[in-house]
């Protein structure tokens, strides 16, 4: 739905990377393929929680903000 204007870093992104490793799948979990070849796919084990104003006529978040990853 877009991506988030705020509340991302470098620090973050390799934090949640380290957190993701842990659920790698060998095989995509979607109902509907998609190829990407580079695709690292993963057990469906997070939420990002976002903060955002509205959503726009074309179904993107608008003022969004990260405020973090939620392992469920």
């Amino acid at each position: 739905m877009g991506k988030v204007g705020t509340g991302w870093s470098r620090t973050i992104s390799s934090q949640i990377r380290k957190q993701i490793d842990t659920v790698v799948s060998p095989k995509s979990q979607l109902t509907k393929p998609i190829k990407k070849p580079k695709a690292t796919w993963v057990e469906p084990k997070f939420f990002a929680e976002l903060e955002y104003r509205d959503i726009t006529s074309e179904g993107l978040l608008r003022a969004s903000a990260f405020k973090g990853l939620i392992r469920t």
